[in-house]
């Protein structure tokens, strides 16, 4: 069961079914005070990097003008870690975003040459400090040196439920490599992407951190393929959602939306472009949006991630293990092949009678394997399926 990834879709008034081990925790509303997050920069400070810095020192002012004007501030503190082979640091954490801001400038570009770089070190630093479900962002054109630490830092993603985002402007030219291969890992293994940029073209990424920056964050679905191809999705969407974000990451990205009568969706409809750059990657989001089954079309020419999240107050966490727990420090973001697998899982924002009926496993590429029901609470679960009120379909995909 490597390279599983979990789906649910939570509802209310179900009936549930017995025989699945896992232990589902359902939380009535959403803590005000678990919702704010971190903003994390990860910079690397080579000489090659300066056109970079001066687009997010630019950019990262506009970001915190547009988080801080929200009504809901979804941001806390603000991390940043700079690094450099064979330097991490010197991390800098505030709530004050004018010294953040300061400390960006304060970032001194130097040397260079030097392909791979320490840059899963610097993620794991930044994990370790920023809050739980926060935004990372990695601007880097090098390819990991330490990738060695790749466990230590899935384990964090897990514990931490954040968000990775590789913003790469080169990768030593070989993306068959391990230190490559861990950014993908990274980037799927916490619903993130990676986006492949000229250097000119880091401020249009920016753009759309702006948009995405906001608190309760939810995934509804995410798939990676490893070559060129075309796709199909029907998502369920809830009433709950306050809006949603495709983004496609890719050569020649393609994306199209239908809604539940099946009518296209575009810029008249409300649907808004976040992010187009031809050759890498395209991200749309639209408010509102009608409940019901969307039907989604996505192609690329080549190797490619897909990305849908939400807004909303209802989500959950889930987290493996080998025998039952009931603290997701003791999980992993995956089962182990041969060992019996457990699931424990923690629900927001699902009021009584709320119920999760059943749990499915999917693929790395986002296909079903398995739907299994969901005990009641006290006996096991891990993913579900049913309807809301309304009998519309309440999906989540775990990050």
């Amino acid at each position: 069961m490597t390279g599983i990834w979990i789906k649910w879709c939570a509802f209310a008034l179900l009936t549930c079914a017995p025989k699945l081990l896992a232990i589902p925790r359902l939380d009535d509303a959403v803590d005000s005070s678990d919702s704010a997050s971190t903003l994390a920069f990860v910079f690397d400070v080579t000489g090659s990097m300066y056109d970079d810095l001066k687009q997010v020192i630019d950019g990262a002012s506009r970001i915190l003008e547009k988080t801080l004007s929200r009504r809901t501030r979804p941001i806390k503190n603000f991390v940043l870690v700079p690094f450099h082979d064979p330097d991490i640091g010197p991390v800098s954490i505030t709530t004050d975003p004018k010294k953040f801001q300061h400390d960006l400038q304060e970032l001194f570009v130097q040397g260079g040459g030097d392909c791979p770089e320490m840059s899963i070190g610097a993620i794991k630093k930044a994990l370790e400090v920023s809050l739980p479900g926060s935004f990372i962002y990695v601007f880097t054109d090098a390819r990991a040196k330490d990738y060695r630490l790749k466990r230590d830092v899935l384990q964090l993603v897990q514990l931490r439920q954040s968000q990775v985002v590789f913003v790469l402007t080169g990768d030593c030219g070989d993306r068959t490599q391990p230190g490559y291969r861990v950014y993908e890992e990274i980037a799927a293994t916490s619903s993130g992407q990676i986006f492949h940029l000229d250097k000119q073209q880091v401020n249009e990424v920016l753009k759309w951190v702006e948009e995405t920056v906001q608190a309760m964050k939810v995934h509804l679905l995410s798939s990676n393929h490893e070559s060129a191809q075309e796709n199909r999705w029907e998502v369920p969407f809830d009433p709950s959602l306050k809006e949603v974000t495709v983004s496609l990451s890719g050569p020649t990205p393609v994306i199209e939306l239908k809604d539940p009568f099946g009518r296209s969706v575009g810029e008249a409809q409300g649907l808004t472009e976040l992010l187009n750059i031809p050759n890498s990657a395209r991200v749309v989001n639209l408010k509102y949006p009608r409940p019901g089954a969307w039907t989604l079309k996505v192609g690329c020419s080549g190797r490619h991630t897909l990305r849908v999240t939400g807004v909303s107050n209802l989500d959950f966490r889930a987290g493996f293990s080998s025998t039952p727990v009931t603290e997701f420090n003791h999980t992993r973001e995956r089962p182990i092949q041969g060992l019996p697998a457990h699931v424990l899982l923690r629900c927001t924002g699902l009021s009584p009678p709320g119920l999760l009926s059943n749990v499915e496993l999917v693929s790395a590429s986002g296909r079903p394997l398995r739907n299994l029901p969901i005990p009641l609470p006290g006996t096991a679960a891990a993913v579900g399926s049913g309807t809301s009120r309304i009998s519309a379909p309440l999906p989540r995909a775990s990050s």
